[in-house]
């Protein structure tokens, strides 16, 4: 696993390079959501041409003087990033160490913030300055729907990843109780569902701001957030953040990645020891959640890691420890069972729904179809993949029933009773 961009590199480069950054999965949250953006841009243009969707007249002011918070908020982005990247360089061994902590803590370079932030705030004032005017103007300008998109990602980002982290802790309460500043402001630890729901009244929020219909927005990203769920589980997978699939007992891995397909019965024995890596709720190793699931023979062409896997090298250092990992490296677990890599059925869904949506896209004549196609599809991929995924569960009516699948039944039933009462209900979505 890559649990760093770093460990990649010296992967495919041969190199030793010990930098613990960036986080594999941050990485891949920012171009998740840099698909959807572009996404929605294309999409929007499509929907203005139509004429769904009109450019809005502002107003603006042109040729002020500078003002002095906005060039403080520039000055101030430029100090973090002098005291916090050159302390990387100057302080390395607290960056290595848990970058996170570092990243949030007050270490770092003095000096270099310091001059960083006063070239930025000078380079801001200098700009502003330069186009500044005898007398300010106040001018009309045309806002087309897509030049918005920046402004709307921007409040998705924000609201996504708060509603992300707070559905996550909900879903853990004790891991968050028992640290709840680290827990929150890790970049590990993020519910999709969460993140929907805060990223929906972002752009809520936004669509009031600028007068365009919420239901058009959400037409315009439908295929674009299934295409950034894809992407994101490619994080998942690269750090191997622990979202994995129950114990394939068909499969052993050895130190040198060499799969065996084993009998049925040897999964008790290895249980015995093994098995609290692999539960949240169960108190014995035999409450295992695990399925016995050779290659078919017909799939023989497919590696074997794509039936089971055992996330060496895993961001959360979970497992036993690996015998042959280098001493510059931080991250040397593993799991010691192989589990279904659940994060890989999810990138190959999350692709296939995103290429049926964006097929099917012209012939959405209803406002909200798309949107609502999106949801069910959304609902039926994740219920499924919740079958083999290990997730903490809920007793209700007597059910043991995940977070997860309570969103995906509510996502499915929303998704085709709005999909076939679209035409029925697009006045009153118009008006949102």
């Amino acid at each position: 696993m890559f649990p760093t961009l770093n460990y990649l590199f010296n992967y495919l480069f041969g190199t030793t390079f010990s930098l613990e950054f960036p986080p594999s999965f941050g990485a891949m949250v920012a171009l998740a959501f840099l698909a959807a953006a572009w996404i929605l841009g294309k999409e929007l243009m499509r929907k203005e041409g139509q004429g769904l969707v009109k450019a809005q007249t502002v107003q603006q002011k042109v040729g002020e003087a500078p003002n002095a918070f906005d060039v403080f908020i520039q000055g101030l982005m430029g100090f973090f990033i002098g005291f916090k990247l050159v302390g990387v360089v100057t302080q390395p061994e607290l960056f290595k160490a848990n970058p996170q902590s570092y990243i949030l803590s007050l270490e770092g370079n003095w000096f270099a913030g310091i001059a960083v932030g006063a070239v930025f705030a000078w380079l801001r004032y200098r700009e502003v300055k330069r186009k500044q005017l005898p007398k300010p103007e106040l001018k009309s300008v045309a806002l087309r729907p897509h030049e918005m998109v920046g402004q709307i990602t921007m409040y998705a980002a924000i609201f996504g990843l708060l509603g992300a982290k707070i559905f996550h802790n909900l879903e853990y309460p004790a891991d968050f109780l028992r640290d709840p500043i680290g827990t929150f402001f890790s970049t590990s630890g993020l519910t999709f569902y969460g993140g929907l729901v805060g990223g929906f009244f972002g752009v809520w929020y936004i669509a009031r701001k600028q007068k365009m219909a919420l239901i058009h927005i959400a037409d315009a990203v439908a295929p674009g957030l299934i295409l950034a769920y894809a992407v994101g589980r490619i994080g998942c997978l690269l750090s191997g953040d622990g979202d994995w699939g129950i114990v394939n007992s068909a499969y052993r891995i050895s130190e040198d990645r060499t799969y065996t397909v084993v009998e049925p019965d040897r999964l008790a024995s290895d249980l015995a020891s093994t098995g609290h890596y692999y539960y949240f709720d169960a108190q014995k190793p035999e409450d295992v959640d695990h399925a016995y699931f050779p290659k078919p023979g017909y799939l023989a062409f497919l590696p074997d890691w794509m039936f089971a896997f055992d996330f060496p090298h895993n961001v959360n250092r979970q497992g036993i420890a690996i015998d042959s990992c280098p001493e510059h490296m931080t991250y040397c677990k593993r799991l010691p069972l192989p589990v279904f890599p659940t994060m890989w059925y999810e990138i190959c869904m999350g692709a296939l729904i995103f290429v049926i949506l964006w097929l099917v896209r012209n012939r959405m004549k209803v406002a909200g179809q798309m949107f609502f196609l999106y949801l069910l599809f959304n609902g039926l991929e994740r219920l499924l993949i919740e079958q083999i995924r290990v997730n903490a569960e809920l007793q209700i009516m007597g059910m043991n029933l995940t977070q997860a699948e309570l969103i995906a039944f509510a996502l499915i039933s929303l998704g085709l009773v709005g999909f076939l009462n679209a035409k029925k209900w697009e006045s009153k979505l118009l008006k949102w």
